[in-house]
């Protein structure tokens, strides 16, 4: 164990900083974007939390929409894991992944300031305390494959199907830990933020 983890402590370490850099540049964007087009923002997300304790929306729906997008997600680093030249993909989607997440969380702050903190807390966090460490955790072992495919072709390594049957399997069970946040996505999230709604904002 403290071999598998020595291996991929670097490729974690890369992602994780890539992340933070992406979730650092959305936070520094919303500074950046047209005062027009932040009022906009602004006067559309207002509309909704005045609306949101009577919107009545259909659970099931969400959630199958939550677990789609999360799967999907999960689909792309795997299958960008068994190719060396969409390997470099992983860490633009990474990105992105984190620069949305510090766009809208900077951009709350920015407009509510200590109220958009406790919106972040209840409509992003919750989820987020799980999709993140899941996908930094297939990004890295998509990484590490796709190394070990290079190598293998340049015949520095020794590869059997069994490799890419575990990192199949080891994507799976992400892809289960991921139903949890689809769950607290479409249950915990909104009941949080309607809470908040009520007593707070």
């Amino acid at each position: 164990m403290n071999r598998y983890i020595q291996e991929r402590l670097p490729a974690f370490t890369f992602v994780t900083i890539i992340f933070i850099l992406g979730i650092s540049f959305g936070a520094i964007a919303v500074k950046t974007v047209d005062y027009g087009l932040r009022q906009d923002l602004f006067f559309y997300f207002n509309s909704f939390l005045e609306g949101f304790t009577d919107i009545e929306y259909e659970q099931k729906s969400l959630l199958i929409d939550s677990i789609k997008f999360n799967l999907f997600n999960i689909f792309v680093i795997w299958s960008f894991g068994l190719s060396m030249i969409l390997m470099p993909l992983i860490i633009v989607l990474l990105f992105f992944k984190g620069f949305l997440l510090g766009f809208t969380v900077g951009f709350l702050v920015s407009e509510y300031s200590f109220k958009g903190i406790l919106m972040s807390l209840a409509a992003i966090f919750p989820q987020n305390l799980v999709i993140i460490p899941v996908y930094l955790v297939s990004s890295v072992m998509a990484i590490y494959l796709s190394i070990n495919i290079y190598r293998y072709y340049r015949g520095r390594n020794k590869m059997e199907l069994e490799d890419l049957v575990v990192y199949t399997l080891e994507m799976a069970i992400l892809a289960v830990i991921l139903l949890l946040a689809s769950l607290l996505e479409t249950y915990l999230s909104p009941f949080l933020l309607r809470v908040l709604i009520a007593f707070v904002l």
